[in-house]
């Protein structure tokens, strides 16, 4: 167990101004069995108007619009999170699941991720939980984390014929693995331990639990990992999305940190 302090900022600059600006952030953890998350702190740019609320996968959003003028957006989110208080987390009855075996347009398999899945032969008895890791092993071995070659539209079929990518990619690949053998699984985004930009993982339901796996790090989640929000891929946890009225092209900048308290 650990006790973490995090920091998320998020700014958008826009070269000429915009207006009637709707957006929704999902940026804020919530206490679930495995982290308390407390002390938290957001602060939005512009604070015209703000509602908070969940979305229909129980991730708390910020509901907001400006209608002034601006050339910018931002939102620092602060806190303190108790991480690892238990290694898994409860989904409720196998139904509830039921729409996590689906694949979505971001882990549709075509050829290859169909060819990667023919190597794998598994036993009627072995569980959700030992083919999902025998998948990320396989993965973490032949594929490798690269920045800049993806972006946030390439599918999980693309970055495998591309043999590199990012978390989001091996998230996404190993998705689409796991549906492929009808286990349900999610996407996770959330903060890890260290310098740098958001992160993206998996849960996978095991007799009725969700167990966190981290593709990109080949490992079984632990207390260095902070969750968001969690969805059917990419799209559902988005952490910033909206639609504004104006010309103007936009830059986007974010940094994160989380750090051990008292360290």
């Amino acid at each position: 167990m650990k006790e973490l302090r995090f920091s998320y900022e998020m700014k958008l600059t826009f070269d000429t101004p915009i207006q009637k600006h709707r957006f929704t952030l999902k940026c804020m953890p919530r206490t679930t069995a495995r982290q308390e998350i407390a002390d938290l702190q957001v602060a939005v740019f512009p604070e015209e108007f703000l509602e908070e609320d969940e979305d229909s996968f129980g991730n708390r959003c910020i509901f907001g619009h400006a209608e002034g003028l601006h050339d910018c957006f931002s939102v620092k989110m602060t806190g303190c999170a108790r991480t690892g208080l238990h290694d898994r987390e409860p989904a409720g009855e196998l139904y509830r699941a039921g729409m996590y075996r689906c694949q979505t347009d971001y882990t549709r398999p075509g050829e290859r991720l169909c060819a990667f899945a023919e190597q794998f032969s598994f036993a009627p008895e072995d569980s959700n939980l030992t083919r999902a890791m025998t998948f990320m092993e396989r993965l973490y071995a032949t594929f490798s984390y690269v920045q800049g070659v993806t972006d946030i539209y390439t599918t999980a079929e693309e970055a495998l014929a591309l043999g590199k990518g990012v978390c989001q990619d091996y998230a996404h690949i190993l998705l689409s693995l796991c549906r492929m053998e009808r286990i349900p699984c999610r996407y996770v985004v959330g903060l890890l331990m260290g310098e740098g930009a958001s992160h993206a993982w998996v849960e996978v339901y095991e007799d009725g639990y969700w167990i966190a796996l981290d593709p990109t790090n080949h490992l079984v989640v632990d207390d260095a990992h902070i969750c968001i929000s969690t969805g059917r891929d990419y799209r559902d946890c988005t952490i910033n999305q909206g639609v504004f009225v104006g010309n103007t092209t936009q830059t986007q900048e974010a940094r994160v940190s989380v750090w051990e308290a008292g360290v």
